[in-house]
């Protein structure tokens, strides 16, 4: 009997448990998911929806999804901002009603104009991927300004309040949701850079793992300064529209004709060199600049910043730092001054060095150390179409490995002015006073103080002393 009685104590127990755990636990869970999905204002899921409508009076703003994703319709034809258009469908996912003011049963024409919602504010009308449409109206701020009145037009009118910065994020125009990017482009895969006007002509061409410059000169381009352009233009973004679709002659007025431009830049983009085309025109009274991408109609206006990154100098965009060799394939440093050899070191297998000429002289290994760095690091100020007729030459820095010419650099002055030159490079380079100097070493820089020469002992017995004692 007892043990019946403890069978039927547990089948109880073990239903109770089924209940708690069914009905309380995951049946809770669904019944707060249930309420959180019945506050919904739009039901839809992120890939279903195909059209959004912003309807304010007459005025509509209309996107559509297309196969390369969003684009602006009304009031004009535009790309959109792929990011922006889904944040704002996250957001319509996320707008909740707070509370009902008038319920579906009283909420009249008469009503709703108390509220607003005769001639909303914003209209929002969701079309999913069915064809079915979803359409919510927003009208006036509560008194405290901490909520608005909305309504679900179809079955069921109640009127109720969001809160108001949720209706703030769904308040949006055509300049918050269409492409604001200055120039669409992939920039990782630029394979050349153009530029006319402003900072001179200039031609960029990507040579792994930097870039050179074609054109004004031959020459290694500075990947820093090139790079920090093309990021300066991925990142730009409109500041204003300013025309939609001008003719020759207001295009003209923005200095945006053809050719005569204030910069243009051309990027040539992946392997079938497909061009973008970026035009600054004129400034605006409150310093900013006219723009056109050449792929589209509209002038707009940029930021006086990005303008200032378009027109770098010829000198700003070059490599300022000429000096390449591999520092562990050093093994001999050799300074001169016209045929004289000022000093030549060697390092030995421990990466230790030793003054070859002169002889006699122990090394100071860390300041040889130290000038490879110097020339490792050396920076020019400039550049110097040629090298005056007037430039006394100074020294010369031959650093050599298995026997191989690793670098040969020569120094030279004119009129307070110092110059670097370097064979298989025709570019003359302008180097500030201090690095010429820090440059321009002597036997006593390289070398440890002469050892003084050792002072003979003093005898113990007087020379003069015969040995014996006078009588």
């Amino acid at each position: 009997m007892k043990f019946k009685t403890n069978i039927a104590i547990g089948a109880v127990f073990v239903a109770l448990l089924a209940f708690v755990y069914f009905y309380e636990i995951k049946g809770g869970e669904e019944r707060r998911q249930e309420a959180e999905k019945s506050k919904q204002l739009f039901a839809f899921q992120d890939d279903d929806a195909q059209r959004l409508e912003l309807l304010r009076g007459d005025d509509a703003l209309v996107l559509d999804k297309g196969t390369n994703g969003w684009n602006l319709n009304a009031p004009m034809t535009d790309g959109a901002d792929q990011e922006a258009v889904e944040r704002y469908l996250r957001n319509l996912l996320e707008c909740e009603r707070e509370k009902v003011v008038v319920d579906s049963a009283a909420a009249s024409a008469e009503e709703a104009a108390q509220y607003g919602l005769d001639a909303p504010r914003l209209k929002v009308r969701l079309q999913t991927e069915d064809g079915a449409e979803q359409v919510v109206a927003f009208g006036a701020d509560s008194p405290t300004d901490r909520f608005t009145y909305a309504q679900i037009q179809g079955d069921n009118p109640e009127i109720f309040v969001v809160r108001a910065w949720r209706f703030d994020n769904l308040d949006k125009r055509a300049f918050d949701l269409r492409d604001r990017r200055v120039l669409a482009f992939a920039k990782d895969e630029v394979m050349r850079v153009q530029r006319w006007g402003a900072g001179g002509a200039a031609v960029l061409a990507r040579a792994e793992p930097g870039w050179q410059m074609r054109e004004p000169v031959a020459a290694r381009a500075a990947a820093d300064a090139v790079d920090g352009l093309l990021d300066k233009i991925d990142q730009a973004e409109i500041e204003a529209f300013v025309a939609e679709d001008p003719d020759t002659t207001a295009l003209a007025s923005y200095g945006l004709e053809e050719r005569a431009s204030q910069v243009e830049i051309a990027l040539l983009v992946g392997e079938d060199r497909a061009e973008k085309r970026l035009a600054i025109g004129g400034a605006d009274e409150q310093g900013r600049w006219y723009a056109r991408d050449a792929s589209r109609a509209q002038v707009f206006l940029v930021d006086s910043t990005l303008v200032q990154e378009l027109t770098k100098s010829i000198s700003d965009l070059r490599d300022k730092k000429p000096l390449r060799f591999e520092r562990d394939q050093v093994e001999r440093i050799v300074l001169t001054r016209g045929t004289a050899t000022a000093f030549a070191a060697d390092k030995d297998t421990s990466g230790v060095w030793h003054l070859s000429e002169p002889m006699g002289r122990d090394a100071k290994s860390w300041k040889l150390n130290s000038l490879l760095s110097d020339l490792e690091q050396l920076e020019v100020e400039d550049f110097a179409e040629e090298l005056p007729t007037e430039a006394a030459p100074a020294f010369s820095i031959e650093l050599l490995g298995e026997g191989q010419a690793l670098l040969t650099t020569r120094f030279s002055a004119a009129a307070g002015t110092s110059y670097l030159q370097q064979e298989g490079d025709d570019a003359v380079y302008v180097v500030s006073g201090d690095d010429f100097a820090e440059l321009d070493l002597d036997i006593d820089d390289v070398a440890q103080a002469p050892k003084k020469p050792a002072v003979p002992a003093a005898s113990s017995e007087d020379p003069d002393d015969g040995g014996a004692d006078s009588p």
